[in-house]
């Protein structure tokens, strides 16, 4: 039987590593982190040959002396715990003490480091883990530490290593995570001598613009929420800014970027009418909370936490947004006051969400981290929204067609509005169904006969997940024998089709939004208004097209449909006359 012994300190550091250091960006996260947690105001990063080469931190922090900066590389040696209760107080993004160990072992590593009032500072290098230089240097302000020829000593890891491109990608993502939760920092980033971005310290939506382009936090939704302990700050894209991959989404707790499966899918089911099949949203949201509501020592990444309440920090993210996309869609929709006479109230709807719109309530200046809770306000938005009002003579009465018995076409100022009349119907629908699930204002019409229906098991174990909300929805439904109801009454004024085919596809259309990761009143909600809707080859009448947008344009999210698909076209009198050719 093979002997029992202690593993070499070189051999741990290198199986440390494999933990720690997984690539080039994972060396360039533990730096970072070590900058922030010393105070830095400004971080310069120097990168050659995707990391391989050279990985170089430089930041103006608190720097260290020549003791602490000789044990910082000694395993599981930290400034920032000293006993087992500090864990449940972790402010500082390191604290295992086991990242620059685990680097030095796979490196070359030289670091210049001192204390601003120390006269001096020292330098060190380390090969392969071993101290191998030492010496004074003149007065340094904060600390440099470059990283030359990883995996050197490792050949194998190296050659897991994916493309030049893709590795320069993950560094990127690395600075963009750190750039995004500390707008407060100066930050710049080099590739081959390149710089590749200079950013001075600003606020969130500047730094939204400085990493992502000119105007780019102008396409987002500012943030503002705090319930339960939980702040919610930062900004989620608009549907323009989705995208057919992932990659765009940044999260952060206490200043810590995460990865988290659950608030990942409570923000995409808050998110859920502005994305469609295969699209990812953009979101950089930071979240704060008591350090003891938190676990970050779950991997050495510590990308992965545990939360003490899953469920509130999930509703606050969730509610976050859905206040902030309410507020936003109601600075944008809302009439101009004095602009809603007759049939013209729709139209002038459909105006003010393409045409000139009206001031917004949240402007780029108030789009930071810390964003006031009341910026996120209906009736902040509305009372904006009510500050420019439509001068008489702009009022028209344009006639509204309904073609193929399918879409809506009316003349508005800029150009044309398309309607799809039965994902209209159900945007109208979905919101007058929640309101109902909260409220119980469905009326109910009782059938002549009742009508029988007959579940199977699977059917019948849903329909008694939702069976109360259906009655609030203004369903009733009486027990007649083992999986068998009489129906008696059904909501006042839905399209009326087969009962049964419409309580068994609302259970089928349940099952298919909870799969979405719908919240359950929001599925009941969505499949009800899906199977409720009218439908394409429904013929309308000139006040019933003119009641459909009306009521369209009055709901929150009027664009999108409950499954993501757009609602209402527009076509620019610009576009039509580029497409005509004419020229004057």
């Amino acid at each position: 039987m093979p002997e029992i012994r202690i593993l070499p300190e070189n051999v741990v550091n290198q199986i440390a590593a494999g933990e720690v250091v997984e690539r080039a960006a994972s060396v360039l996260k533990e730096l970072v982190e070590n900058a922030l947690d010393a105070g830095a105001s400004r971080i310069q990063i120097l990168v050659k040959g995707q990391g391989r080469n050279l990985i170089q931190v430089v930041d103006d922090g608190c720097g260290m002396s020549r003791e602490n900066l000789l044990l910082a590389f000694e395993r599981h040696a930290t400034s920032k715990l000293s006993r087992a209760e500090d864990l449940q107080a972790v402010r500082t993004l390191g604290f295992r003490g086991e990242a620059l160990p685990a680097i030095a072992s796979v490196s070359y590593v030289e670091v210049r480091s001192g204390l601003s009032d120390a006269g001096g500072g020292t330098m060190v290098r380390f090969e392969g883990g071993r101290l191998v230089h030492e010496e004074p240097i003149a007065a340094v302000t904060g600390t440099s530490i470059a990283v030359h020829s990883l995996f050197y000593n490792t050949p194998a890891r190296a050659r897991f290593l994916k493309s030049a491109s893709t590795e320069l990608a993950h560094l990127i993502r690395v600075f963009r995570q750190y750039a995004l939760a500390h707008p407060e920092v100066a930050w710049l980033f080099s590739h081959d001598d390149s710089v590749e971005y200079n950013l001075p310290s600003a606020d969130f939506a500047s730094r939204l613009n400085g990493l992502f382009g000119n105007d780019f936090a102008d396409k987002t939704v500012p943030l503002g929420y705090e319930a339960g302990g939980v702040v919610v700050a930062g900004a989620v894209g608009t549907a323009e800014l989705n995208k057919k991959s992932r990659g765009s989404q940044y999260l952060f707790l206490n200043c810590r970027p995460i990865q988290s499966p659950l608030l990942h899918s409570a923000i995409r089911s808050a998110l859920r009418e502005q994305l469609e099949e295969g699209e990812w949203p953009f979101y950089a949201i930071s979240l704060d909370m008591a350090p003891s509501e938190v676990d970050v020592n779950v991997h050495p990444a510590k990308l992965e936490v545990k939360l003490a309440d899953e469920r509130r920090v999930h509703d606050a993210v969730y509610r976050a947004i859905r206040a902030a996309l309410t507020a936003h869609f109601a600075e944008q929709t809302l009439p101009t006051e004095g602009s809603r006479v007759d049939s013209n109230r729709s139209l002038d709807r459909v105006e003010n969400r393409f045409g000139n719109t009206t001031p917004t309530a949240i402007n780029a200046e108030q789009r930071g981290w810390n964003l006031p809770l009341e910026a996120v306000s209906p009736s902040a938005a509305r009372a904006a929204s009510l500050e420019s009002p439509v001068e008489e003579g702009e009022l028209f009465r344009p006639a509204i067609f309904q073609v193929h018995q399918k879409y809506l076409i009316s003349q508005i100022r800029s150009g044309i509005a398309i309607i799809d009349q039965h994902a209209a119907h159900e945007r109208i629908l979905f919101e007058k169904a929640l309101r109902s699930l909260d409220e119980r204002t469905f009326n109910s019409q009782q059938l002549l006969f009742p009508i029988l229906l007959e579940l199977e098991p699977e059917s019948d174990a849903v329909f008694q997940e939702v069976r109360d909300d259906l009655t609030r929805l203004g369903f009733q439904i009486r027990n007649f024998g083992v999986r068998t109801y009489s129906i008696e009454a059904v909501p006042a004024g839905i399209r009326r089709v087969s009962e049964v085919d419409t309580i068994r596809s609302i259970l089928d259309e349940y099952v298919e939004f909870r799969k979405a990761r719908f919240e359950p009143r929001d599925a009941l909600a969505a499949g009800f208004a899906c199977r409720a809707a009218i439908r394409a080859g429904d013929a309308l009448t000139s006040d019933e097209m003119i009641t459909l947008m009306d009521e369209l344009f009055a709901t929150q999210f009027p664009l999108t449909c409950p499954h993501g698909r757009p609602t209402v076209i527009h076509l620019k009198l610009s576009e039509l006359d580029r497409r005509f050719k004419r020229t004057e």
